[in-house]
């Protein structure tokens, strides 16, 4: 295990943090500048740039930091009987609703759902080559299947989330059902 310097850590999180209150203020990563995405975190730019290349390189960096939190949930789910399943997809739908503001600032909604699309079709065919219940005599396509969960996920996540993460998760439950 690589060793991280706890300064070095609160160094790139203070720039992260900097960054996305300048994205959350309406500012666009274009009309950015590192002196002041530097200058608001009270840093200066030798600093900056002993981390990061430039701000697509820190943008990017956050937005794989999502990706891979995103990965270890869903693959989490693979190795998952029924009864814990249900909770790990309403901790899957907080994590997304926490980071949501975070995601469409980044510009990185269709990165996220195409990255999601791409783990639930992965965890679908995987359930099906190693099903907990017998083996059913049809299958929904894992496309489509997948494409309804996806959509569902990011139908709660654009519309103000009136329903609760609980729900969501038992309604896709519902769906995986016979």
């Amino acid at each position: 295990m690589q060793y991280e310097d706890p300064r070095v850590l609160r160094t790139q999180q203070m720039l992260k943090e900097a960054l996305m209150e300048l994205l959350l203020e309406g500012n666009q990563l274009h009309q950015l500048s590192v002196q002041k995405v530097t200058k608001h975190a009270k840093l200066n730019r030798t600093t900056f740039y002993l981390h990061f290349k430039d701000l697509e390189d820190l943008q990017e960096q956050m937005t794989e930091e999502i990706l891979q939190q995103l990965t270890l949930k869903i693959n989490a789910l693979m190795h998952e009987k029924n009864s814990s399943r249900q909770e790990q997809v309403v901790d899957l739908l907080h994590y997304l609703q926490e980071r949501w503001s975070m995601i469409t600032v980044l510009v990185q909604q269709e990165a996220v759902e195409h990255h999601l699309f791409e783990l639930f079709k992965e965890l679908i065919t995987a359930r099906r080559r190693n099903p907990m219940k017998p083996k059913r005599d049809f299958y929904i396509d894992s496309d489509v299947k997948t494409a309804s969960i996806i959509g569902v996920i990011m139908w709660w996540l654009q519309h103000e989330n009136k329903l609760s993460a609980q729900v969501i998760a038992e309604q896709i439950e519902l769906m995986n059902k016979r």
